[in-house]
């Protein structure tokens, strides 16, 4: 799929496919410092993203590359199911957890493109994907710190509710989106 960004620049919106992980781990390597120390689902090398996307099943990847050089500039891991340590946690907001139609969700958009409506059309695209695939409830991994606003409104504007908060390196927030239909 191609979008446009608000400044008009074309990228090309994808599942990830194994020949990507080169371009995944060289986007993962360059994020700013500020921007590794917020999103961290996983190792940042070729053989945990290779792991995680040819073995296990259970993750799946989105990726959005700028179409004039094609390198990644935004990313997000999907894992079918919740995080068992969340669990509790979780459930003490009254959330009912599925394995099968729930899924936990982790977004990055790399500094210079964030603003410009990508993440916003990668997680659209990736959620058209996943009503696909009959899931009904999309969970942050490990929820978003409550001082990162603009990520915060980011996932206020795209529908999740926030479920409560808790304590892990500062104050954070749960989030989760249910899905309709």
């Amino acid at each position: 799929m191609t979008i446009q960004t608000k400044d008009n620049k074309k990228v090309f919106l994808k599942r990830l496919q194994p020949c990507d992980f080169d371009k995944l781990t060289e986007f993962l390597q360059h994020l700013q410092p500020e921007t590794t120390r917020r999103f961290g689902p996983h190792g940042f090398d070729k053989q945990t993203i290779t792991e995680l996307f040819e073995n296990d099943g259970a993750h799946i990847g989105y990726i959005a590359l700028d179409a004039e050089t094609l390198e990644v500039i935004a990313y997000s891991i999907i894992k079918i199911g919740f995080l068992e340590h969340d669990a509790s946690r979780l459930c003490t907001y009254g959330l009912t957890l599925d394995a099968k139609t729930d899924c936990t969700f982790a977004p990055s958009v790399a500094d210079k493109w964030q603003s410009l409506g990508v993440g916003n059309s990668l997680f659209q695209f990736a959620l058209y994907d996943l009503k696909a695939h009959s899931i009904k409830k999309v969970i942050l991994w490990g929820g978003v710190q409550c001082c990162n606003t603009r990520a915060v409104n980011y996932y206020l504007k795209n529908g999740f509710k926030i479920m409560g908060q808790f304590q892990y390196n500062g104050e954070n927030f749960d989030m989760v989106l249910d899905i309709e239909g």
